[in-house]
């Protein structure tokens, strides 16, 4: 089963090109108002699940979405218990 985020990436790699032509064109201050005002109208007619600010990060393990690590693409919690096993080369739990 894939994850609502993954369905997001695809579309925002999908309207990505599309999404920043028409925004290139609508902060354009060379070009005429009525061509602005209707890239801003495509744009928004854009759906808005293919917009990054939509898509979050998910752990790789277990897609939780909260305090995930980008690096490693995976949560605190996970990176804890892979850095105490020793799993993760070049990482170590700190101990003292």
């Amino acid at each position: 089963m894939r994850s609502l985020d993954y369905k997001r990436r695809q579309a925002f790699a999908l309207y990505e090109t599309k999404r920043k032509v028409l925004q290139s064109v609508a902060t354009n201050q060379n070009l005429d108002v009525s061509l602005r005002w209707w890239a801003q109208l495509e744009k928004s007619k854009l759906p808005r699940q293919g917009s990054l600010s939509r898509v979050h990060n998910h752990c790789v393990e277990t897609k939780r979405s909260r305090s995930v690590i980008r690096f490693y693409k995976m949560s605190r919690l996970q990176l804890r218990r892979l850095a105490s096993k020793g799993s993760i080369s070049g990482l170590r739990k700190a101990c003292w």
